[in-house]
């Protein structure tokens, strides 16, 4: 899950747009944090739900998120969606992309009893309350669940699992490049976040480059992957930074 910024409200003549339906949304969110369901990161062709952070009808007793307000606002795939659902979203006791530093958070591994399977799981290296905050994440957006019925309509751990294959091979090839031909590092750079912005899955390519500035470079290039929080890296060298005060062990 990477960690997003989609910027204040949209503005038109200088002033904050105001809409009368809450999908109006989709199409400057896009603009602001791309095509990908701000949870999983999969990459979305069409079904793109606007999503309310804090459920617009919350369950008994819970507090109803703003209808219409841009801060209340993500895209979200249907999965992710619909295990969200209306349950609560409380920021002190989850990692939201907005709000976090997701990327310190979770890690996508391999499911050992399905070789075509990957999973959401918390980092390793949490403290003991910062990987409960994790593992309510997960479970709330169902980052771990295996669909295996007959009419699986939940894929996410399929493209996931393809999304590490694929983030494998560019790094074998980009370490070949670096040997052979490093006159062309900029342009497999930019072509491996090309790679990236088509597939998705953002956690791990920004794992499998961790130490390869140039490329996590190109996938922070906002005219590739627009929507990257920034402020979540060292600008230095890349490595990840504290989104909320590091005196707070629970915050990431």
């Amino acid at each position: 899950m990477r960690p997003i910024d989609k910027g204040e409200t949209p503005k038109k003549s200088g002033q904050d747009i105001v809409v009368k339906d809450y999908g109006d949304w989709r199409a400057h969110l896009i603009e602001r944090v791309g095509y990908y369901c701000v949870y999983c990161n999969v990459p979305l062709s069409h079904s793109l739900n606007v999503e309310h952070v804090v459920a617009k009808a919350p369950r008994e007793g819970q507090p109803a998120g703003d209808y219409l307000a841009w801060e209340n606002m993500l895209l979200a795939c249907g999965p992710c969606n619909g295990a969200k659902g209306n349950q609560p979203t409380d920021k002190d006791t989850l990692y939201l992309p907005e709000f976090n530093n997701t990327l310190m958070a979770f890690e996508i591994v391999e499911n050992p009893d399905n070789p075509k399977a990957a999973k959401v799981i918390p980092k390793e290296g949490l403290s003991k309350s910062q990987r409960q905050r994790a593992l309510n994440t997960i479970d709330l957006l169902g980052l771990d669940v295996i669909d295996n019925r007959a009419k699986v309509v939940d894929i996410r751990w399929r493209k996931r699992k393809a999304a590490m294959l694929a983030a494998d091979a560019a790094y074998l090839l980009y370490g070949q490049i670096k040997l052979s031909n490093p006159d062309l590092i900029p342009k497999a750079s930019e072509y491996i976040a090309r790679n990236a912005a088509e597939i998705g899955f953002f956690g791990i390519w920004f794992s499998v480059f961790k130490d390869e500035p140039t490329v996590i470079e190109r996938l922070l290039d906002p005219d590739i992957i627009p929507g990257t929080a920034k402020e979540c890296f060292n600008a230095e060298d890349y490595t990840y930074q504290f989104r909320n005060p590091e005196s707070d062990e629970d915050k990431i």
